[in-house]
């Protein structure tokens, strides 16, 4: 089960990396057509606006995964090894895991509805995926979920590896 999630995140940090690389192309592309030929296109800055909430609600997990994310160590850094681990499983238990619960929650109703009407953009020559984006927040509360049951699986057998 670890490795098929391990998997998993990684496959989806390629796409994410894929998307940054395009991000910033797209925008010059845009601003150029912009300001030498007077033309605009709505769904390509939407496009770049998917990607941008693509790359942060997906890559939540790969940060955890890779212990990147923002920590507050003013004290943490002072601990034990013991007293961290502790305090790395009680956050993860007390915290994280609880968010990540009720990300999928308090999304789900939203993003029923939003399939159901199979939601579009409001702008003229927009997207038409604001129900597949939308779908991005449970997934990202299931992501936090599955890769903080790797790391807590890992942290109570010991095993402390750079492969989380």
């Amino acid at each position: 089960m670890i490795a098929i999630i391990n998997k998993l995140i990684n496959k989806i940090s390629i796409i994410l990396m894929v998307m940054m690389f395009l991000m910033p192309i797209i925008t010059s592309i845009l601003i150029l057509t912009r300001s030498i030929f007077g033309i605009g296109s709505i769904s390509a800055q939407e496009l770049v606006m998917y990607f941008h909430a693509t790359i942060f609600m997906l890559g939540i997990a790969y940060t955890l995964k890779h212990n990147r994310h923002v920590s507050i160590d003013i004290f943490y850094n002072s601990f034990s090894t013991k007293t961290k681990k502790r305090i790395i499983k009680l956050g993860y238990l007390i915290f994280i895991i609880p968010f990540g619960v009720f990300l999928i929650y308090i999304s789900s109703g939203m993003v029923f509805e939003s399939w159901r009407l199979l939601e579009g953009s409001s702008e003229a020559g927009g997207l038409g995926y604001v129900f597949i984006l939308k779908s991005l927040i449970p997934l990202c509360g299931v992501l936090i979920v599955l890769q903080s049951f790797v790391i807590l699986t890992k942290e109570f057998k010991g095993k402390v590896e750079d492969d989380c």
